[in-house]
């Protein structure tokens, strides 16, 4: 994890105008910067097991889940997701449907890593997310 960061949704925290806030912890396990928008190269989606278990048995949201990597430099969209080639995927997490990260639009899709993820004010997105198809019907 040397150099790497990981970024996970602060449950406390949202800007004036309801958008989400992201915390970024360093390599160190020190939150040293929260952000609305933030690239990273090399994303690695991460779920606790445990932690998961827990949320689903306290109904209470704790922090078991984040997307570690390498930040890139600047703010805001990078790439053009707007391409039709594109290779840009909508992902999601919500610890009472799903055991790990999925792509929006296919719930049965886990996403494991990408080559680069940007969170923006319209979610989170991964460019050529590696996948596994998922048992809907074991979660």
């Amino acid at each position: 994890m040397k150099g790497q960061v990981q970024i996970y949704r602060n449950l406390h925290k949202t800007t004036k105008q309801g958008k989400a806030v992201y915390s970024v912890r360093n390599d160190k396990g020190i939150v040293e910067d929260h952000v609305t928008e933030i690239s990273l190269l090399n994303p690695v989606f991460r779920v606790g097991k445990a932690g998961k278990a827990r949320v689903r048995k306290e109904k209470r949201k704790n922090v078991h889940a984040y997307i570690q990597g390498i930040r890139m430099k600047g703010k805001g969209t990078i790439y053009n997701r707007d391409d039709s080639r594109n290779e840009w995927y909508k992902v999601t997490y919500n610890p009472y449907k799903n055991d790990d990260f999925v792509i929006v639009d296919h719930q049965d899709l886990a996403v494991k890593n990408a080559y680069i993820l940007e969170i923006t004010e319209d979610g989170v997105w991964a460019f050529k997310p590696t996948v596994n198809k998922v048992n809907l019907l074991e979660v």
